[in-house]
């Protein structure tokens, strides 16, 4: 495996080294036996990047933490780091979930999925009609159709599934513009449906932020991220979905 390179998460981690299965990259915990597992769903490139993000550091450093809390993570490409192609990525997605349930080092009734940035449109059909095993979706600075979206189902059927799947969602205070409206309008609606979606906004910085700004507020977000991650799972593993 190439050794990772690019911009870092500003929350330093003993990097995990990966096993590859395939595309797919698993980061192991330390404990033994099958633990609860999370995909890392990358965003959108316009142009195929000289990094791709199995290979960057920054998702590195956040499966090596997730590692750290006991939970295998996954890194897949798809096709987002082409350009435009998002039903193409879905697929590749969907293959990825049900690659990561099959090892046999995680429990495959216990999945996370976190979605970044232009990943966002890919959490919708897995909130729609959320599978038994799906018991955390996390969204950060994310991408969110709207109503009129083309190709992508209502907002108001995902938002649905949050009643059922625990989903967390840290919005940026200098969001960028074009991304502001379908994060406002999923909120909203989410809001006036009664429905428990978690919404957490980081002070003071822009999309991407967790790559950018080292400072103690911005790193204490990413740590309360994957904490979140990390608790929800291991309680619903215990507890069932509830």
């Amino acid at each position: 495996m190439p050794q990772p390179t690019g911009k870092s998460l500003i929350l330093p981690v003993d990097p995990v080294v990966p096993e590859t299965r395939g595309q797919l990259d698993l980061y192991l915990p330390s404990t033994a036996g099958p633990a609860p597992c999370v995909l890392l769903v990358h965003g959108l490139y316009p142009e195929q990047p000289e990094v791709t993000p199995r290979f960057s550091n920054f998702y590195r450093d956040y499966a090596s933490h997730l590692a750290h809390r006991g939970l295998v993570a996954a890194v897949v490409d798809h096709d987002l780091t082409r350009g435009f192609f998002y039903q193409e990525a879905l697929v590749t997605v969907r293959d990825a979930v049900d690659r990561l349930r099959a090892a046999p080092e995680t429990d495959e009734n216990t999945v996370g999925m976190w979605f970044f940035s232009g990943g966002g449109p890919l959490s919708y059909p897995f909130l729609i009609e959320p599978a038994p095993w799906l018991r955390a979706v996390e969204l950060t600075y994310p991408v969110l159709p709207g109503a009129d979206t083309p190709g992508w189902p209502p907002p108001d059927n995902a938002i649905a599934g949050i009643n059922v799947v625990p989903t967390l969602v840290t919005l940026v205070e200098n969001e960028i513009p074009d991304f502001i409206p379908g994060q406002r309008a999923f909120v909203t609606q989410a809001s006036n449906a009664s429905v428990p979606l978690e919404v957490r906004t980081v002070a003071g910085v822009g999309h991407g932020f967790d790559a950018m700004t080292d400072e103690p507020h911005a790193r204490a977000a990413v740590a309360e991220g994957l904490d979140w991650m990390a608790t929800t799972l291991t309680s619903r593993r215990s507890f069932g979905r509830m």
